[in-house]
């Protein structure tokens, strides 16, 4: 709890997306009743994984999907054309364009690093990237295992947004410190 406020007082996170995966409903609305002012508050955007029907109970910002979970399509009937999908696209620069017509307002590759947050990961391809730059309409996100240490690795590839996971909420001693030091790397690139 503290360590979300201080973490969301730091004015540096844009979007947060909540993803636990065997979570029930109960536990759920737990922790959306109180983020979700806390998002508000800070001018965060609060994304929800895999959950669309979530998304629309909670009046959430939007939602984020895989390609296990309800398609672009799908989340934007129950959400309506003004939230937020977006959209995993691995390593698939096709997979990222059809997302794109579809009308995910965002993609994310990844995953760039070794991460324990998700099992049956794909290295991405920079290439990919590369190209992906080229013909984008929407913002990327970079997800994977993205730490201070490997940052510099993807700073060139023009991604519009890193995500952040383990390298923030398990780190030690606080994860403020963790998520100012890469803020740090970000503002003297």
């Amino acid at each position: 709890g503290k360590d979300f406020k201080k973490i969301a007082s730091l004015k540096i996170i844009k979007y947060f997306q909540l993803r636990l995966k065997k979570s029930n409903i109960e536990t759920l609305a737990n922790l959306i009743n109180f983020i979700f002012p806390l998002c508000k508050q800070y001018r965060i955007k609060f994304i929800i994984n895999d959950q669309p029907k979530i998304a629309k109970k909670f009046n959430l910002d939007g939602v984020h999907v895989g390609k296990n979970d309800p398609s672009i399509h799908e989340c934007r009937q129950i959400l309506g054309k003004n939230k937020i999908i977006g959209k995993s696209c691995y390593s698939s620069t096709s997979l990222a364009n059809k997302s794109q017509i579809l009308g995910a307002n965002y993609i994310a590759f990844g995953s760039f690093f070794h991460t324990k947050t998700k099992k049956n990961t794909n290295k991405i391809s920079v290439p990919n990237i590369i190209s992906w730059n080229k013909k984008k309409c929407i913002p990327s996100v970079g997800i994977g295992g993205i730490n201070y240490r490997n940052f510099f690795k993807i700073s060139m590839l023009n991604l519009d947004f890193i995500a952040l996971s383990s390298a923030i909420w398990k780190s030690k001693p606080r994860p403020d410190l963790s998520l100012k030091k890469i803020k740090n790397l970000i503002d003297n690139f």
